[in-house]
């Protein structure tokens, strides 16, 4: 039996439905209390570094755009974003274990975190040191019958 594919339009359709135009956000945290993959969007805010904003921190915002199929990875993808974090010329620099991302704005989508990316050991970013991090969207054809 030949495997079930989804066709290009369907995946671009899933996508639209799903996520684009939808705000998002990259967030650095120091997670010493566990947090986890399904902890809440509250939780991890509440480990977010911004008592490091006098060192050069904030949030990196975005909109998720449009994308489009990739015949040779076949998926749709979206172009690739690219959140920077870099400590202040002046101050403590920036300390974090962990990258969050949140989608959406106040709503039910950011109820819990989308994603989660930990560093070992810590990241420790001197003053006026540069950290970027790239992010990519897709919708894969995964299913098999």
């Amino acid at each position: 039996m030949a495997a079930f594919q989804w066709s290009n339009a369907e995946l671009a359709r899933v996508y639209a439905a799903a996520y684009l135009g939808r705000s998002a956000r990259l967030c650095l945290a120091n997670a010493t209390t566990g947090l986890t993959l399904n902890s809440t969007t509250a939780q991890w805010d509440a480990a977010e570094i911004t008592s490091q904003a006098a060192n050069g921190y904030a949030r990196y915002t975005f909109t998720l755009a449009a994308g489009s199929y990739d015949s040779a990875t076949q998926r749709f993808q979206t172009p690739v974003v690219t959140a920077s974090f870099q400590a202040g010329a002046s101050g403590g620099g920036l300390n974090y274990d962990s990258v969050y991302l949140v989608l959406g704005n106040g709503t039910t989508w950011d109820t819990n975190i989308a994603g989660l990316w930990t560093e070992a050991p810590n990241i420790v970013l001197a003053p006026g040191q540069p950290r970027a991090y790239n992010i990519r969207f897709v919708c894969d054809d995964i299913t098999t019958l």
